[in-house]
């Protein structure tokens, strides 16, 4: 199973911001980590629409975690980005995919059981506990 950018992204910046008592900035967080400023701000939008991330405008705002890192499973934040984990054609939504064995197949389902198995096993981690065993973030400059 493959997972988009997205998700890898969501996952460093909340890292990233787990990491600090002080508010981020979008600024901040894409240089940290290497990403397009681009990207940042939709994600952290994402996250914040979420109730991942709570996001203050003005001085003294910025961005910060909406809640403990104790109650953010990786699952549950995975699955908020990715909605169609369709690990085959025939299970992402509103597909169109032709199959010789729909609307009966097997493999369909058991597809759908193992997607859900990785998101499950990802819960069993939570932001505090990949935090508890991670390095503090190094500046890395998307710009090189």
């Amino acid at each position: 199973m493959r997972l988009s950018q997205a998700s890898d992204f969501a996952l460093r910046i909340l890292m990233a911001t787990g990491q600090s008592d002080n508010p981020q900035t979008v600024e901040k967080l894409a240089k940290q980590l290497g990403l397009a400023k681009s990207h940042v701000m939709k994600i952290v939008a994402h996250l914040a629409k979420g109730g991942y991330l709570e996001t203050t405008r003005g001085r003294g705002g910025g961005i910060r975690l909406a809640k403990s890192p104790e109650a953010i499973r990786l699952g549950d934040v995975v699955r908020l980005i990715e909605p169609d984990l369709g690990v085959v054609a025939c299970l992402k939504p509103g597909s169109t995919a032709a199959c010789a064995f729909l609307p009966r197949c097997a493999l369909k389902s058991a597809m759908a059981q193992a997607a859900e198995a990785f998101l499950d096993s990802l819960n069993g981690q939570t932001l505090a506990s990949i935090l508890a065993g991670t390095q503090k973030a190094r500046l890395l400059d998307a710009t090189g």
